[in-house]
């Protein structure tokens, strides 16, 4: 069974990936970050069900899992405006280039490919 220190640091790794690929696309780098994001979602979705289905707290609260969080929010972890805005312009380029939005890329099953400078790298 895994303990609430346990469950915390999870939860604080969870936040610190989550922040880091909110970074890359602040940074206007946004290769490959469907992918990553993807796997991030697969952590959030088992620190909903540790905590769903044991007795763990979240002592430390999760992020919430999206791009599509609100300035301040994204003010309050150190993104200046023009980061903010390429957060924003990572969606619309998901959507140009997956001709899906955002949430229906990390929810579905279908497979994705990685572009790296316009090429893709394989299935992800």
């Amino acid at each position: 069974m895994i303990s609430q220190e346990d469950f915390d640091k999870f939860v604080e790794s969870f936040n610190t990936d989550y922040i880091y690929l909110l970074t890359r696309a602040g940074s206007g780098s946004y290769d490959c970050l469907i992918s990553s994001f993807r796997v991030l979602k697969d952590l959030y979705d088992v620190i909903i069900k540790l905590h769903d289905t044991t007795h763990l707290n979240f002592s430390v609260v999760a992020y919430p899992l999206t791009f599509r969080a609100s300035d301040p929010f994204l003010q309050s972890l150190g993104f200046n405006n023009h980061e903010i805005a390429n957060i924003y312009g990572f969606l619309e380029h998901v959507k140009l280039t997956q001709g899906k939005e955002f949430e229906e890329i990390i929810e579905g099953a279908d497979p994705i490919r990685c572009a790296v400078a316009g090429f893709p790298h394989g299935s992800s």
